[in-house]
């Protein structure tokens, strides 16, 4: 599964990452994100405040988790 899939299947709520993944969704460069290092220059390159990059590494870090759980 690839990040855009992760993103377009998961639940936007009402807090941070809610907030990133419906940002991610609208903005088709990030479909092409491979890696956590990749994101995050992508999201510094478009200046993504602080908290931004912060909900982008949990959502990141929640995206390899449910990755990871597929393939145990």
């Amino acid at each position: 599964m690839t990040f855009a899939d992760y993103l377009a299947k998961r639940q936007a709520r009402d807090n941070p990452q809610g907030d990133f993944v419906r940002d991610a969704r609208e903005d088709a460069r990030m479909a092409d994100m491979h890696t956590w290092p990749q994101l995050q220059a992508y999201l510094y390159s478009k200046r993504a405040c602080h908290e931004a990059i912060e909900a982008g590494r949990l959502v990141w870090r929640s995206y390899q988790q449910f990755r990871k759980s597929r393939n145990a």
